[in-house]
């Protein structure tokens, strides 16, 4: 029987805004080499590219071959405990939903969640260029995230989060500057927390 890996990596880190989204995908290394595409980072990968790796990776779950698991690391949880803890928690919940006893475990970055420690686990500097499951887990993660925010977008049209995805470019922040923060906005994030008393 061959060994399946986990890869597991997160989006959303350094977003002033919304949830963050932790995926780990599961597979065997074989189900890659008829791949119709280089899996990367999903940062290195135009939008177009990322979209159409997500469908394929979908349809590996449907099929069967592989499968995945989705975490919201929520704005509240960030706000109270910091977005560090809150995705430690959702990596740990995330493996734990699709983990079975033989399964190897690659996370991307330097920590592990500390209820993980016991199982066959590493945690790889830029995994997600390294290891196919760590890099479909990027793309999962980030198709995902930015379809979400794509649907905040819809509801609050004023910060450009369909093209910044929450992150601090020019324009949201500017944003900010003219209209205040939104509900969906994380409030102990800089700048986002010099904004509040000033409302």
């Amino acid at each position: 029987m061959k060994n399946n890996i986990i890869g597991v990596d997160e989006v959303g880190r350094g977003s002033l805004v919304g949830s963050a989204i932790i995926c780990a995908f599961k597979s065997t290394d074989d189900i890659f080499k008829n791949f119709p595409y280089e899996l990367r980072d999903s940062k290195k990968l135009s939008k177009k590219k990322r979209e159409l790796i997500y469908e394929e990776l979908k349809k590996l779950k449907l099929q069967g071959d592989a499968n995945y698991s989705i975490t919201f690391g929520k704005k509240k949880i960030i706000e109270k405990y910091n977005i560090h803890k809150t995705v430690l928690w959702c990596m740990s919940s995330s493996v734990k939903k699709i983990y079975q006893n033989s399964d190897k475990i690659i996370i991307d970055g330097i920590f592990i969640p500390d209820d993980l420690k016991n199982l066959d686990i590493k945690a790889v500097i830029k995994a997600d260029d390294k290891f196919a499951q760590v890099s479909a887990a990027s793309i999962i993660a980030k198709c995902f995230r930015d379809n979400l925010m794509n649907k905040l977008h819809t509801y609050d049209n004023r910060f450009f989060w369909h093209k910044n995805a929450g992150y601090p470019t020019k324009n949201h922040i500017e944003s900010i500057k003219n209209f205040g923060i939104s509900k969906f906005h994380r409030e102990t994030y800089q700048p986002i927390s010099q904004f509040i008393n000033k409302l």
